[in-house]
């Protein structure tokens, strides 16, 4: 048998997350020791140690020759020690991370002998930061110029409900399924759903707080779209899934301007580059001009001709001239002819010992003296952009190989430059354009923004007026608009202006704004709210904003208006009006997009909340109705002994100031309440003539006094009540240290609220006067609970209901 100690030294290895193996200084690592905790990862000691498995064989394929090389470099640079993260494969074939610290054991040379290794699993650590990588990836591509859908799922139904995601979809709204498995299956591409399945499985187990996901959607007419999808679990407080409410964005249009601008960029790197070589000269005609003068300045001529092709490539313009050939600057010739011809037709250099012999000359009198010429092409690639001519006169000249090349270089390099000199107006162009599209992005996504914003006011201020305020100043500072206003069709939509809601002026002038009479009435109106109704908003421009319309004698003023229609449920509900004190071009359609949403959702918001009202108005008369029954149940113990009636009615009162003191929430203090009105009714069996009966009870009917919480308890029970009401009733007698009844329950045992019933019950009792005795008074009441505070009282349930009675004096009576 082995020492304890060895024993528990076998236990701690065993136990440790740390592989330890040390082995001879090689590349591939042999193991002469691994512990036993090696089992870990599914290997046994022997196979390690006896290389049955090599341990560079368990190494990620991937990972290896770099934890190999490390290795190495270590090993050979006199290191005594190194750390590195690889993936290593189990036994059983998953892919674990580890971290491996790895110690050499150097001789007094600094000749290694020994090497050792300590591996620790960080698989976790490492898909963590993997993840949280992934997510701020992700994060920093927020896509939000893109149409957003909202949505609700509801997972008892597992049905997905929302507005705004037919566009996104391709199918109208009521074409789309609620049924969420039945929606995936026509809009989820089966690449991507085990990915978007996963990550909902996450949300409804709890493993996740957040939906995050981008991914792709196939539409209905089987085109691909870029969605980005965003979900918030609400729960309640056990933890369980009420419902998942969130927004997907299609971000297709930022991806293809994503890549439309990357193209555009490396077009004008690759201008910037050329710029740079040839920087000397960017304007076309000043390059021509210096092209030409070094032409003939190196060829040792005064007679030079320069001609570019014209666009439609069929004439070849004379730009520029020296010497005999200045006359015929500007002159156009046919590409097919004469020396040039032949240059461009064979885009190589052509050399004419006599022009005056030459098959292809052009009887010109500005030719008559001229002998040796040289043609050469000024192109780039396959497209020819021009010719240079070199002419000498009165004798032939001989033209020596090196002078030739040393042209032919030129050429080349003039060619880069006259082609540098065209892509630099055409970049302005691009640039500009650029600029504008970059512009018309950065407004996008301000719109998107304050979309966004706006639906959180919305959602998160508790004031209507408030939050839709701040919204429609939000969307409106970003749509850089002078005012702005939400408005909601009449009872006679098409006949008359409609209802102003809500309004917001950006500008600071008050006076400029949208009111109702401001918009286009009649005939005018109606056809534009055919056309709003119909779903096409509206821009142009309207009279009299800010200004008394109807007064002729008072000069008019104009504005631009833009309207957005919104639709709830199919139904033209009103529109969304923006005012601006200048012209302004029409919303982008995908502007339009987001405008649409932003409407929709303050709409929704009006909706909502009038919904709310009617839901609190009838909430509180079901409360009012629930709270009378409720008395109506404490008061049949009245008809035995009235006092009980006032008596539970104050006991109530106290418990709740008592419950809000302590600062129980508003619904378990409801509870208190009703608790406090029916805590008594176990009274109801027991015999009138001794609830009334003056003077002391004997001790059969005290005991049978005590028996109505067990009554009470047997009553209550039967009511579904949403709080513990019952069990209140039962334990409002008990007391800490075990003395109550009728179970003789103590300390925790007995329910807060039972606790807070208690003492409101003896403070009533000895302040209210009695069938058999007047008030105790409220000093007395006082001193009873609290020099029994922590013996038969709750020390906190004591503390509030003096610091009540500090406060308030007459509180018991005011109850």
């Amino acid at each position: 048998m082995l020492p304890k100690k060895m024993v528990d030294l076998d236990r701690v290895i065993t136990s440790s997350p740390v592989v330890v193996l040390w082995g001879e200084p090689l590349e591939h690592r042999p193991v002469d020791f691994v512990t036993d905790n090696v089992s870990r990862f599914g290997y046994a000691v022997p196979e390690m140690v006896m290389e049955e498995v090599r341990f560079d064989s368990i190494v990620f394929d991937e990972d290896r020759e770099r934890v190999r090389s490390v290795f190495r470099n270590a090993l050979a640079d006199g290191s005594n020690a190194f750390v590195v993260d690889y993936r290593i494969i189990t036994r059983a074939g998953a892919v674990r991370w580890v971290e491996d610290r790895v110690a050499f054991h150097r001789d007094e040379t600094g000749k290694a002998i020994l090497y050792q290794s300590s591996l620790l699993d960080i698989t976790e650590r490492k898909t963590a930061e993997i993840q949280l990588r992934e997510s701020e990836e992700r994060l920093a591509r927020v896509l939000l110029s893109a149409r957003v859908g909202v949505w609700e799922y509801l997972p008892e139904s597992d049905e997905l409900i929302g507005d705004g995601r037919a566009s996104i979809f391709g199918m109208s709204e009521d074409a789309i399924p609620k049924s969420r498995k039945e929606l995936w299956d026509r809009i989820v591409p089966p690449g991507g759903r085990e990915r978007l399945e996963n990550a909902w499985k996450d949300i409804l187990e709890g493993a996740a707080d957040h939906l995050d996901l981008e991914h792709k959607l196939i539409k209905a007419d089987g085109s691909e779209v870029w969605v980005l999808t965003k979900g918030f679990p609400v729960r309640d407080e056990g933890g369980e899934l009420l419902r998942m409410q969130g927004v997907t964005v299609d971000i297709s249009p930022l991806k293809q301007a994503e890549e439309k601008v990357v193209r555009q960029n490396e077009r004008l790197a690759l201008l910037h580059e050329i710029s740079l070589a040839f920087m000397e000269e960017l304007d076309s005609e000043a390059l021509i001009r210096r092209i030409l003068e070094k032409a003939v300045e190196l060829a040792g001529s005064a007679n030079g001709l320069i001609g570019v092709i014209e666009e439609n490539g069929e004439y070849l313009k004379n730009t520029w001239g020296v010497g005999l050939y200045e006359e015929l600057v500007g002159n156009l010739v046919p590409v097919s002819v004469g020396l040039i011809g032949e240059v461009l037709r064979k885009k190589s250099r052509v050399i004419v010992e006599d022009y005056r012999t030459y098959r292809e000359r052009m009887e010109l009198d500005a030719y008559t003296n001229v002998t040796t010429v040289i043609g050469i092409p000024l192109y780039r690639g396959e497209r020819l952009l021009g010719a240079v001519a070199i002419a000498f006169t009165d004798t032939v000249r001989f033209l020596e190989e090196p002078l030739l090349i040393l042209l032919d270089q030129f050429a080349a390099a003039a060619s880069i430059a006259l082609e540098n000199a065209r892509f630099y107006e055409d970049a302005r162009k691009e640039v500009e354009e650029r600029e504008r599209t970059e512009e018309r992005l950065r407004f996008h996504q301000a719109l998107v923004e304050a979309a966004a914003e706006g639906a959180s006011f919305l959602l998160s201020i508790e004031s209507e007026e408030q939050a839709m305020f701040f919204a429609l100043r939000s969307l409106g500072q970003a749509a850089a608009t002078d005012s702005i206003a939400l408005f909601r069709n009449g009872a006679d939509p098409g006949g008359s202006a409609p209802d102003m809601l809500a309004k917001a002026t950006i500008s600071g002038n008050e006076e400029f704004f949208i009111l109702p009479d401001h918009l286009p009435r009649g005939d005018e109106y109606l056809s534009i709210y055919e056309s709003l109704s119909d779903g096409m908003p509206f821009h142009g421009t309207i009279a009299s904003i800010g200004s008394d319309r109807n007064d002729a004698s008072l000069p008019a003023s104009f504005a631009t208006i833009t309207m957005i229609p919104v639709f709830i449920r199919s139904r033209f509900w009103g529109v969304l009006a923006f005012c601006f004190q200048r012209e302004r071009p029409p919303f982008e359609t995908d502007e339009i997009d987001v405008l649409r949403a932003a409407a929709y959702n303050m709409a929704a918001s009006v909706i909502r909340w009038e919904s709310e009202r009617e839901v609190k108005k009838g909430y509180e008369k079901l409360r009012r109705t629930f709270t009378d029954v409720i008395r109506t149940m404490g008061q049949i113990v009245g008809k035995k002994d009235p006092y009980t009636i006032e008596h539970q009615e104050r006991v109530a009162a106290l418990a709740l100031e008592i419950g809000n003191r302590l600062g129980l929430g508003e619904e378990r203090c409801e509870g208190l309440r009703i608790a406090g009105l029916v805590h008594d009714i176990g009274k109801i069996e027991i015999p009138g003539e001794i609830l009334s009966k003056p003077g002391r009870l004997s001790p059969i009917e005290f005991e049978l006094i005590k028996t109505h919480a067990r009554s009470g308890y047997d009553i209550l029970r039967e009511v579904d009540f949403p709080w513990p009401v019952a069990e209140i009733a039962h334990q409002h007698h008990e007391r800490l240290d075990g003395s109550g009844y009728p179970r003789g329950l103590k300390g925790e045992e007995i329910l807060l609220e039972a606790r807070i019933i208690t003492v409101a019950d003896v403070v009533e009792s000895m302040v209210s006067h009695r069938p058999y005795r007047p008030s105790l008074g409220m000093n007395a009441a006082r001193e009873e609970i609290a020099g029994k505070s922590g013996v038969l009282y709750d020390p906190a349930v004591v503390d509030a209901c003096l610091s009540l009675l500090d406060e308030r004096p007459d509180l018991i009576a005011e109850l």
